[in-house]
């Protein structure tokens, strides 16, 4: 049926049982069908859904109980026969619907005087489909044929998935951009392997429709709170761009007991409990009475946690708290009322997953062979033992604290100061070396593993990071045994005021600082190259007066001495 066809309805003369019009049992009144059913991620809001063209409204008429399906029209009008034509321009399904019956009312006004009910009903039977422009960060960057019915966030999952016999040609530009961001991925993968890191923006999404208006798409936002103001329906001609992520702004941290912990873009707006739900909610084991919150402060340290009570605050019993850029949330565990102790075990292994152990007594090595082994691509040195324990951390008036501070009464404030603050972002890690303890066997190595325990044996490195004061910083290919001045000069040599004496190779695994002349360099590793102090330009004409008068003086006292108690007269 065509689109002229469908907008319009013979109606016969009034009957004179009825003072309303009816509609006759022509095509008209038959609904249109639909080459296939159309796909709704949610329903539809009538406040939400701009009308346009090919749009398929259910007009009922309850008096006869006939409906008809007008369509609206390419210059954007709606024709509903006996009540007139309506402009559909800019406006939204209830506006729309507004208008109509109103306009209804008017018309059956001896209906509305016996009833409270409208004489018709006004719905939305079928979307129009409509074409959209994807572009940026994405996988397929192009134009797709969708509904009016579709959310911005689907446009996007559909442009990153491709045919891999389908590869696109990439924008020149996105080509640059992410050549820029792979030493920053390389830097990640020498540490954890090779993750799925996505440099996209989730947050800074933005659509511009044909009226020179903009939303901006908030992926995290929808995801976690179905917020239909993070991802409106879409319209016909909309652009949506997806800007890569400023990875130097602000965001957000959500650790601990959570279901999908996470780092997240700071967006304005953003609260302790939207922040919780980002994360898809506590854990079931979650402390929720408890929830830390630790800002960082102007000179970059770390302020003191501070405590709220989720629960709380999702009873409106207490505010919410509005977060700041950089801020971390951290969700603890209850402690175990019981025996059972499970550890997480991620990375190169054969099985990873989550295993029971007995708390204080399973080993790292028993573990990882309850986890299949290690895979051929394992890297051991890199691996990691995180520990966030309740008896990790010191408590105010605790007898650990009390400890501790008896142990600072000898210290300067500074000093003082300086511990406590080191103290509260002390890392997780647990010292363990698990090139001993998985690859050489040396179970005097071995450690045991406690409740919440997290084991991470990432892939092999194969690079080594060159920075500091030389002269084109950056990785290198891992050579095996090759030597330090290989790396230095893979990076472009010494830079001027380089202090070469002190170089350092900081190891992937421990994060310690060698010698070059006391270990080997591995992959992974990262070799620093110090500049040479700073010092006044008369410093060493200082220096050496300084030094004079030193042997003046000495000299002085020695001819003195021999001069009093040595000479006889």
């Amino acid at each position: 049926m065509g689109m002229a066809q469908a907008t319009r309805a013979q109606f016969t003369a009034p009957s004179t049982q009825s003072p309303f019009p009816t509609i006759s049992p022509d095509k008209s009144s038959i609904p249109p069908t639909a080459s296939e059913p159309t796909a709704f991620q949610s329903a539809i809001d009538p406040k939400d859904y701009h009308m346009g063209p090919g749009d398929v409204l259910e007009c009922r008429f309850w008096t006869s109980g006939e409906a008809y399906y007008p369509v609206v029209s390419s210059d954007n009008m709606l024709l509903i026969p006996n009540l007139g034509a309506f402009n559909t321009q800019g406006k939204t399904f209830a506006e729309i619907r507004d208008e109509v019956l109103q306009k209804a009312a008017e018309s059956f006004a001896a209906r509305k005087a016996s009833t409270n009910n409208p004489p018709i009903s006004l719905t939305i039977y079928q979307p129009r489909k409509i074409l959209v422009k994807v572009q940026g960060d994405v996988a397929d960057p192009g134009d797709y044929a969708l509904t009016a019915a579709t959310r911005a966030d689907v446009a996007v999952d559909l442009a990153n998935k491709i045919e891999p016999s389908n590869q696109p040609p990439v924008d020149p530009g996105i080509i640059q951009q992410r050549l820029i961001e792979e030493a920053s991925r390389k830097r990640l993968e020498s540490y954890f392997g090779k993750r799925q890191i996505a440099p996209a923006s989730q947050r800074y999404i933005t659509v511009t429709h044909n009226d020179g208006t903009t939303d901006r798409v908030d992926l995290v936002r929808y995801d976690a709170l179905h917020d239909p103001n993070a991802s409106k329906p879409l319209r016909e001609g909309d652009v949506i761009v997806v800007p890569f992520r400023d990875l130097h702004a602000g965001s957000l941290g959500v650790y601990g007991a959570v279901q999908s912990p996470g780092d997240f873009e700071f967006v304005q707006g953003d609260s302790l409990s939207a922040a919780i739900q980002y994360a898809f909610g506590p854990s079931a084991n979650a402390d929720i009475h408890h929830v830390e919150l630790v800002r960082t402060l102007p000179d970059g340290e770390a302020d003191a946690p501070q405590i709220y009570d989720l629960a709380a605050i999702e009873a409106h019993t207490a505010p919410d708290v509005a977060l700041e850029p950089n801020d971390r949330i951290i969700v603890r565990s209850l402690p175990e009322e019981h025996d059972a102790a499970v550890v997480i075990v991620r990375g190169q292994v054969q099985v990873p997953g989550v295993y029971p152990i007995t708390d204080g007594q399973t080993t790292l090595s028993e573990i990882v062979q309850a986890a299949g082994g290690l895979t051929s691509t394992a890297y051991p040195p890199a691996g990691v033992l995180l520990r966030h324990g309740y008896e990790e951390r010191l408590t105010e008036g605790s007898p650990e604290e009390v400890s501790q501070d008896t142990r600072l009464e000898n210290l300067g404030v500074s000093d003082t100061e300086n511990f406590k603050r080191q103290m509260r972002m002390r890392p997780p890690n647990v010292n363990v070396d698990m090139e001993r303890v998985l690859i050489q066997g040396d179970h005097s190595a071995d450690v045991t593993l406690r409740d919440g325990d997290e084991i991470d044996i990432p892939t092999e490195p194969t690079t080594v990071y060159v920075f500091g004061f030389v002269n084109n910083a950056g990785y290198v290919d891992y050579k095996s045994g090759a030597p330090l001045r290989y790396y230095i000069a893979q990076a472009g040599g010494y830079a001027n005021g380089a202090n070469e004496g002190k170089t350092a190779v900081i190891k992937v695994g421990t994060r310690a600082w060698m010698d070059p002349g006391d270990t080997k360099i591995g992959p992974g590793d990262e070799i620093f190259v110090p500049k040479v102090p700073d010092l006044p330009e008369n410093f060493e004409t200082q220096n050496l007066a300084t030094l004079g008068s030193l042997v003046v003086g000495i000299a002085g006292f020695l001819v003195s001495l021999y001069l009093t108690f040595l000479k006889k007269p």
